[in-house]
């Protein structure tokens, strides 16, 4: 029997975090996303249209950082994954805030929180944890995010009730 639609991304997005930093420009190629950069006002970090033959064109701002260009990109997988009936033909474009007025904060939320698991899933934080990597700076540089992101991500997993490895006593 085929896969659905929602099983094939599944399995796509679950291919790509697999290691850290999430390759999320592989993602969105895998998932049929182009993926372009534009020189946007500031005030626009992206927006995902549909584009041909009912693939999907993510378009970031140039502008911006690598990191924000990488949350841009997963934000707007997120709204693709989460709320791609929602994707009218002239898209759905989002604000330096990742506010698209139209489709409503709520959904704006979903697709932030949704972003950074995206970038930031807890099995790759908890391997990095593991590895040493035990402050949201480290966790941003690991995960190529913004601090930003890392902070508010280790905070969603609470990180800070997790135990340390135990070092060895010497004594």
């Amino acid at each position: 029997m085929a896969m659905s639609r929602d099983e094939i991304t599944v399995d796509i997005i679950d291919r790509f975090q697999r290691e850290y930093p999430v390759d999320i420009y592989g993602m969105a190629q895998a998932l049929k996303i182009r993926v372009v950069e534009q020189d946007l006002p500031d005030t626009i970090s992206g927006k995902i249209e549909h584009w041909w033959r009912g693939d999907f064109m993510i378009t970031v701002n140039s502008r911006h950082s690598r990191t924000r260009k990488r949350f841009t990109i997963a934000h707007e997988i997120a709204h693709y994954v989460l709320h791609r009936d929602l994707i009218g033909e002239d898209g759905i474009t989002d604000n330096a805030l990742y506010r698209d007025n139209r489709i409503g904060d709520i959904r704006e939320r979903q697709a932030n929180r949704y972003a950074a698991t995206l970038l930031m899933p807890k099995s790759l934080v908890r391997r990095a944890w593991n590895e040493g990597v035990n402050d949201h700076q480290a966790m941003a540089q690991a995960f190529d995010v913004s601090p930003a992101v890392a902070e508010i991500r280790l905070r969603e997993l609470g990180s800070v009730f997790w135990s340390r490895p135990q070092d060895t006593l010497l004594f």
